[in-house]
């Protein structure tokens, strides 16, 4: 899980069941993972179009595009509870 999602919260009580929360939407998360992953893919194929470079406008719709995916790549990282990612430790004690 994203650590992001309980870094909020004041105790580890709070933070376990906030924790038990976002668990039991998993099959939710999954789903919308799957449509973010749906998306990208439709988004790949708009840039393997030559044609969407004939506007003179392109590099706009690129960097548009370019938001996007950095926003559903996000999104997807929020959503993916099987990566975990671990607050570094200090072991200089």
């Amino acid at each position: 899980m994203y650590i992001g999602w309980t870094k909020h919260l004041p105790t580890p009580e709070d933070k376990e069941r906030f924790e038990k929360s976002i668990y039991g939407a998993k099959q939710v998360l999954d789903r919308l993972k799957a449509l973010i992953e749906q998306e990208e893919r439709d988004l790949d194929q708009t840039e393997l179009d030559p044609k969407a470079y004939d506007n003179p406008s392109w590099a706009y719709k690129q960097a548009f595009k370019n938001g996007f995916r950095k926003g559903l790549h996000f999104t997807k990282t929020l959503t993916d509870l099987d990566k975990q990612v671990l607050p570094k430790e200090n072991h200089d004690r």
